[in-house]
């Protein structure tokens, strides 16, 4: 089910065992999740590596105990990444369905044990992989950094391929608020999605609305009276920093409005897991997709180092 990879992220321990996690964070690449066509199977499924291999190229791996100003003071004191990585569930384009089962036995312990788990997925099928874990056991927020609000409840019949992620996760009574951010352009979602992402609670901050107002001001604007999980799909940054995408749009959120956001949830201890999602490496220019999410897990790891542990209900 999980399939080793070296290098691990930031040269940290690997396991192969998830309920054996020790450490606050656990790093794992989903290769896939629910299609519409074939093609999305392969799309991103060396996303994982690709990152892996971005944190081993601009020598993250060689510096851990060097000063990090993104997060003022050194990354790691003692050198040890604070994660273990799992490697990636090992899919079988054969048994594409099985992936979202093999998810489950994976990530269901970790979220049990209280450890953050740290996810580069597929298409933007795979957040509510990460959400269903939580039902019963603790009550979360979700933030969505994306381009788009993925709010179709079905295309063509299915009801979980990537446009409809958050018309999903809706479904989970463990969700309180739903934050989407980063929204802009023209997208799967007509006039009856947003009237529906509306009536369900949702808040849509669009790309516009951070670019005017900032985004210490989305940041500040959170309850942190609850966890927060996040679904950053990587379009929602704009394609100068996140080049590696299937809908290049321009005005998406830059590096530092993004990490401002993440930061904010690490630094109050607030982040309860997070996945990035259409990362296409084949698509990157000069990793620089690759490299924008190797950093900005760095911040994470760097603010919140050790998360809260959730007893189950």
């Amino acid at each position: 089910m999980l399939a080793p990879s070296f290098p691990t992220f930031l040269g940290a321990d690997s396991s192969t065992d998830p309920a054996g996690v020790k450490t606050p964070y656990a790093f794992l690449g989903i290769p896939y999740g629910p299609a519409y066509e074939a093609w999305e199977l392969s799309a991103a499924a060396d996303a994982a590596d690709k990152v892996r291999a971005a944190a081993v190229a601009h020598a993250y791996t060689r510096f851990l105990t060097h000063w990090n100003f993104d997060i003022g003071e050194p990354q790691f004191e003692d050198g040890k990444p604070n994660l273990t990585d799992l490697g990636n569930i090992a899919g079988n384009v054969r048994e594409p369905e099985r992936m979202v089962e093999d998810a489950a036995v994976v990530l269901g312990p970790l979220i049990r044990a209280g450890v953050v788990p740290v996810v580069i997925g597929g298409m933007d099928s795979v957040p509510p992989m990460l959400v269903a874990p939580f039902e019963g056991h603790e009550d979360i927020n979700l933030l969505q950094i994306d381009a788009h609000i993925d709010f179709r409840d079905e295309i063509n019949g299915r009801r979980d391929g990537f446009s409809s992620p958050m018309r999903r996760i809706r479904d989970y009574s463990c969700v309180h608020d739903l934050v989407q951010v980063g929204a802009r352009s023209i997208g799967s979602a007509r006039r009856q999605e947003v009237e529906a992402a509306f009536k369900a609670g949702n808040r849509i901050v669009t790309a516009w609305d951070v670019h005017e107002n900032g985004a210490k001001w989305v940041a500040e604007s959170l309850d942190l009276s609850r966890r927060w999980v996040v679904a950053l799909d990587c379009d929602g940054m704009d394609p100068t920093v996140a080049p590696g995408v299937g809908a290049i749009e321009p005005g998406g959120l830059t590096f530092i409005q993004t990490a401002i956001l993440l930061n904010h949830l690490a630094r109050n201890n607030r982040l309860a897991g997070i996945v990035f999602t259409e990362f296409q490496p084949a698509r990157d220019v000069g990793d620089t997709t690759a490299h924008t999410i190797a950093r900005l897990i760095l911040n994470i790891l760097g603010m919140q180092r050790q998360p809260e542990r959730i007893r189950p209900k």
